[in-house]
């Protein structure tokens, strides 16, 4: 027997095609017959019905002939294989022209065993499978010796090994299926190979854009490893059919790791996807608000969308509905546009009906990909576009709006605009007093931006005037390039007209909201139903500033999108809203696929979900096999019996974390496991989760009210709370106990792990007298003092540089108000709300009380601010009503001394009274190192320095010895250097270290003074050791025997060490440039007549290579001995090591390793180690650990333990007596040990 179940779809065939499905084959026909009742025993087979099922279909529908193989019910039984055979015989071999080769049969139950009422599925999935790859497999353990069957006499034959299925002329594979029940139920049905090809797309795009989703981000790195493996195997699959296969045959909306890739080719998709594998991933948002943001009159569009025009159906069709309304205004043409002259295209009369036939192009497009925005705000002119997308104006009056705001607007065709930036808006407006009636602020861009509008000689005076007084301010000037003072007094002489031009208009019910930027604020439909409204538009300034404002208030994770020809305002909302804020165009002329395929996979991999059988739409195929998902597997404790006993008495508690372990009601569990408690997993520090102190003062204050009898209201009782260890969270489930020790007046209660380690302790005082110092506080008096902001993106920075991780989830605060001298601070808070859903079933929620210790980054004073910190403890809890959904958190500091800082605030509603109060809130940091233990630790410290500065003249193209890579980073180079350069492949790699190796080697660089050793550049699997430790030994013996053949040489010469993602800031696998980094170090101080230098890449891009290139040839390695190239720094790609151990080596005493003999031994102020202390020595039998050892005993070192799997030889044992006695000081010992035990 077998256990299993097959699933295959059925669909007719020109459904399949229709629906682009993948066809594995078709059924001809099929027939089903019963004949239970007339056989004794019913399991009895029937060779009379057999023969009679299968006449009724090769008597008059198929030509046994064409039927090449049968796929048996062969369930391996003596009354059942001949009877079947005889049937099968009888009935289709006998009838099979002579011209034809045998027929074959087999059965899959051979394989698989007898699967009963999967049996059918299984047999029809092993053909299909079987004509998809064209073989013929065998049927297990069958021998023809063995055999009831005479196949001989019945024209059979059975394979017993792997065969080609031959195609037969016109109707390709044909098979037979047989099938029968327990109880004399028989079918058969016959099925043909189809052939399927590629369908052409309707429309052909530049480029592609291909995405990769998982449940974790192993399981998205591992699809992604296994995409690139399957991409440089598969040779049948095409870009296009992958990227349609990616997003509309995949599933991705429930998957939080997204990763899209925009691509024009295979290779280049395998080498991206290559890349992104070893890279560390980001979750995607929680639902992402998206804002349309409508550019206005200063984007100059060059050139329209030619690209789309031809690419995209909707977009050109809009384009074209659009340009017959236009032309019932007057004789209007916009294409090509190319024809225009550019000095047309400034014209508002051409340049304004072309941009808003753009954007509303472009906005229907994303529309119909199902990008769909919450809210929409325009820029100045770009406030139609926006009106008409967000339907408050049809199509028709918003053209008409736009004809004669243009029209008009050409008539003043005199002025000049200024953009200023970097200088506060309100110090700009101060030096325009002056100009007043003459310029004026036509647009406030940002808080630090704004453009100016006006006549030109005043502009231009304006001009001077802000270069001198800003001169030292880094002011930002730019004259757009309009003929037009747009919002300027000049437009007065046409606002009458305007009104009267574009009345009357259909008001509308919008189906989001336009938030305009004639007031800030969100606007009504009846106020796009007026001419006046739009005379104002054009007159007054353009309040984008507080536009964007209001567009993110009360919105979590906004994400702003530009329709814009180019890039324009993401500069502005940036400054507006800080640097963190997302923003992305969709188009830029020169590259217009790129940029908006860039913005689909962006918001993809932020969580957003587009309509993808609509993105695809005339550019469907035939899905492939791959991108394949990969599991990640993990191997977990089932521990049932904590889940069950969790669930059973879970369900009468009052609470959702915690249940009652005994009858009295004095000890509590609570389960802690991805089901009950996923929050807690996004509470990391330093990649490690761990339970956050907030969530032990819930569980305390909740066993505490559920053991009270009789009940007592929660406000009358008063917290307090310390912690004594972290809990770290893994992946199996693990359970807390509670413990309670009830007093008068006073609950004990103390937190335990299961081996009854203390995680925190502390008491709950329960009485009519518990007070909190305010009931209500001025908030607005607080704001008034605390005048300084840091927003919420600092705020979490800083609390990551620490090492504090927060998820989605935790990351709750807003931007922080607070006093300059630290000593107070208030934030509001929205409830995000995955919180709300279950905030109310809790005392009070851990994530919201975690919010208040996370404010505590804010108050930290400067002495504290490098140094890690953690809650300690809460002297005073009282919650005196529920918490709400948006509340305000006031804190300010109580003390601070030694190494501890204490505060104090509250919880607040938007009326200023107290919801919960807190008091001494302890935060203890970690100490600093004394300055005698910094003498001996040392870290890489990473310098940013511009490649312009490392550059010296224009280097030649050197000729090097290249020992290249297999991973292509030796290929991109070879244009970069010389042509006479030698490349000794990885793959030689064996034959260069068999036999002889010193001396191949020694002939290998006797020609080359440079050399470039990339065979660092691989990646080890880290579940194979052995494995690892081999390759390690090979990369690092080809390294020594390269060092070793130089030194031999006369000639100066030089090493240049090329490794990936290897320096501390990069590092995400195992490679051999972490041993290479140590051996260059050592060679630096060992081998000085070599010039040494370590590059480190942080990716394969080609940007990154050009500057390997420009740093290979044109730089010098001595000046830089250690270099990280990173283009995540756009200005700086080149990093410089400040202070390494070589450096230290070299540079600060020299003498300490090079003339040890000239060092005074037992003068006092020489000794370096601590006689009262113990030194253990790993690995220190042999090599540099016994030379350590010597180090440390003739330095004054008081105890030496040497730790080694082995014993040690006695050679090596008279070597320690004579080191002891050599030092009386020092006690050298032994201990055998195996550390990785």
């Amino acid at each position: 027997r077998g256990e299993g179940c097959g699933v295959v779809f059925l669909k007719p065939l020109e459904k399949a095609k229709e629906d682009y499905s993948k066809i594995w084959g078709v059924i001809n026909i099929s027939a089903v017959s019963q004949n239970g009742r007339s056989m004794t025993p019913i399991t009895r087979p029937s060779q009379v019905e057999q023969e009679k099922l299968l006449r009724s279909i090769y008597e008059t529908h198929v030509d046994p002939s064409v039927v090449q193989y049968i796929e048996a019910h062969g369930t391996g039984t003596a009354a059942g294989d001949p009877t079947e055979a005889e049937s099968l015989g009888s009935v289709i071999c006998k009838k099979r022209s002579s011209q034809v080769s045998i027929l074959k049969m087999g059965s899959v139950k051979g394989n698989i065993g007898h699967t009963e009422s999967a049996a059918g599925a299984a047999g029809l999935i092993k053909v299909l499978l079987m004509m998809h790859h064209g073989k013929i497999v065998p049927s297990l353990h069958y021998s023809k010796e063995m055999s009831s069957i005479d196949t001989e006499k019945l024209n059979l034959a059975i394979p017993t090994s792997v065969e080609p299925w031959e195609e037969s002329g016109e109707y390709g594979r044909v098979a037979g299926i047989n099938c029968f029940g327990f109880g004399g139920t028989n079918a058969h049905v016959v099925v043909r190979q189809v052939k399927q090809l590629e369908p052409l797309p309707a429309f052909k795009r530049p480029l592609e854009l291909v995405l990769l989703s998982a449940a974790s981000p192993k399981s998205l790195q591992m699809t992604m490893a296994d995409t690139a493996d399957q991409l440089s195997t598969r040779n049948s699959i095409t870009l296009p059919s992958l990227a349609y296969t990616s997003a509309c045959r995949r599933s991705h909306a429930n998957h939080r790791y997204r990763k899209a890739f925009v691509t024009n080719s295979l290779q280049h998709l395998r080498q991206e996807v290559m890349s992104a594998a070893s890279t560390e991933l980001a979750t995607s948002k929680v639902d992402p608000q998206l804002v349309f943001v409508f550019c206005g009159n200063g984007v100059t569009l060059k050139e329209f969308s030619e690209t789309l025009l031809s690419s995209e159906p909707v977009f050109r069709d809009k384009c074209k509905e659009i340009e017959a309304l236009f032309q019932k205004h007057g004789p209007i043409s916009f294409w090509p546009a190319r024809d225009h002259r550019p000095k047309d295209l400034l014209n508002p009369e051409l340049s304004q009906p072309l941009l808003f036939t753009l954007q509303v192009a472009l906005s229907s497009l994303l529309k119909y990909w199902g990008i769909k925005p919450v809210a929409a705000v325009g820029h100045s002119v770009g406030e139609v576009a926006a009106a008409h997308f967000a339907g408050y104006l049809s199509l028709a009056d918003a053209v008409k709006v736009i004809y004669h705001r243009s029209r008009l607007q050409a008539k003043t065709a005199r002025g000049r605009m200024l953009v200023v930036g970097n200088i506060p808006v309100q110090e700009i407006a101060e030096c325009l007093r002056r100009y007043s009636g003459e310029v004026c602020i036509a647009a406030f861009n940002s808080p630090v931006s704004c453009t100016l509008s006006g006549n030109s000689d005043s502009v231009d005076a304006v001009q001077r005037d802000l270069a001198q007084a800003f001169r030292q301010r880094n002011i930002f000037l730019h004259v757009l390039n309009v003929p037009v003072a747009y919002h300027s007094p000049s437009m007065d002489m046409i606002l009458g007209e305007l009104e009267e031009s574009v009345q009357p208009l259909a008001k509308q019910k919008g189906e989001i909201e336009v938030i305009s930027t004639l007031t800030g604020l969100a606007a009504s439909e009846r106020d796009f139903a007026l001419g006046k409204f739009w005379a104002q538009h054009t007159r007054q300034p353009v309040a984008f500033t507080q536009a964007i404002q209001t567009a993110s208030r009360d919105r979590e994770n906004v994400v702003f999108v530009e329709i814009s020809p180019h890039r324009a305002l993401q500069r502005s909302i940036k400054e507006t809203l800080g640097k963190g804020t997302k923003v992305f165009s969709s188009l830029q002329t020169d590259a217009e696929y790129q940029t908006l395929l860039a913005l689909v996979g962006n918001l993809f991999e932020l969580g957003y979900n587009p309509n993808w059988q609509h993105f695809y739409n005339g550019y469907q195929s035939i899905p492939v096999a791959i991108p394949r998902y990969q599991f990640d597997r993990q191997k977990l404790m089932a521990r049932l019996d904590i889940h069950q006993q969790a669930n059973q008495k879970g369900i009468s508690s009052s609470h959702p974390l915690i249940y009652g372990i005994n009858g009295d009601n004095m000890e509590f569990g609570c389960l802690l496991s991805w089901d009950t408690t996923s929050y807690l997993y996004e509470h990391r520090n330093n990649g490690v989760a761990l339970v956050p102190g907030a969530f032990y003062a819930e569980l305390g204050l909740a066993s505490v009210m559920s053991s009270s009898r009789p009940r007592v209201p929660l406000s009358t009782c008063q917290m307090s709370i310390s912690f004594s260890a972290p809990c770290v969270l893994t992946q199996s489930s693990q359970v807390l106990s509670i413990k309670l020790s009830p007093q008068k007046a006073v609950t004990g209660f103390e937190i335990l792990s299961s081996s009854n380690a203390v995680y925190a302790a502390g008491q709950v005082r329960s009485g009519p007298d518990t007070v909190v110092e305010e009931s209500t506080i001025s908030f607005r008096d607080i704001y008034q003092r605390c005048r300084s902001v840091i927003s919420r993106e600092d705020v979490y920075q800083a609390l990551s540089q620490i090492g504090f991780e927060y998820g989605s989830i935790f990351r709750q605060l807003s931007d922080v108000h607070y006093c300059q001298e630290l000593k107070e601070a208030i934030t509001r808070i929205k409830v995000n709300k995955e919180t709300v859903r279950e905030m109310y079933n809790y005392c009070i929620h851990p994530v919201l009380l975690d919010c208040f210790l996370q404010m505590t980054a804010v108050m930290t004073s400067r002495a504290f601010q490098s140094r890690a910190g953690f809650p300690s403890g809460i002297g005073s809890l009282v919650v005196l009503r529920p918490l709400e959904e948006e509340m305000m958190i006031y804190m300010r500091t109580s003390k601070s001394i030694g190494n501890c800082l204490e505060v104090c605030g509250c919880f607040m509603d938007k009326r200023g009274s107290v919801l919960a109060e807190l008091k001494r809130v302890a935060i203890t940091f970690m100490k600093q190192a004394s300055s005698r233990d910094n003498e001996f630790m040392f870290e890489n410290k990473w310098k940013e320095v511009s490649l312009s500065q490392t550059i010296g003249h224009l280097g030649a193209m050197p000729r090097v010895l290249v020992f290249a890579d297999k991973f292509g980073i030796a290929e991109q180079l070879k244009k970069y250097l010389h042509p006479d350069s030698r490349y000794v492949m990885y793959e030689d790699w064996e034959a260069l270290l068999e036999g002889d190796s010193q001396n191949k080697m020694r002939a290998e660089v006797e020609d080359y003074d440079e050399i470039l050793f990339l065979w660092g550049i691989q990646k080890l699997r880290e579940d194979f050791p052995s494995k690892v430790v081999d390759q390690l030994a090979k990369c690092c013996e080809a390294y020594r025997q390269v060092v070793v053949a130089l030194r031999e040489k006369k000639s100066c010469c030089s090493v240049r060490v090329i490794t990936y993602r290897t320096t501390e800031r990069y590092v995400d696998h195992v490679n051999c440039g972490f041993a290479l980094y140590g051996m260059t170090r050592t060679c630096v101080v060992e081998v000085p007549e070599i010039a040494f230098q370590m590059i480190d890449l942080s990716s394969s891009s080609s940007l990154d290579i050009s500057v390997l290139a420009d740093v290979l040839v044109k730089s010098n390695g001595v000046d830089y001995p250690e270099v990280c190239i990173s283009h995540i720094f756009q200005k700086a790609p080149l990093k410089e090591l400040q202070k390494t151990v070589h450096a230290w080596i070299s540079s600060m005493d020299m003498k300490r390793f090079r003339h040890l003999s000239d060092i005074p031994l037992h003068e006092s102020q020489q000794k370096l180690f601590k006689q009262n202390a113990v030194y253990i020595v790993v690995g220190g039998l042999t090599g540099l650990g016994f030379e350590t050892v010597k180090f440390i005993a003739e330095n004054g070192g008081g105890c030496i333990a040497i730790l080694s799997r082995k014993v040690p030889s006695n050679e090596k044992q008279e070597e320690m007596k004579a080191l002891r006695q050599q030092y009386k000081g020092s006690n050298v010992v032994f201990v055998q040990c195996d550390v990785t035990s």
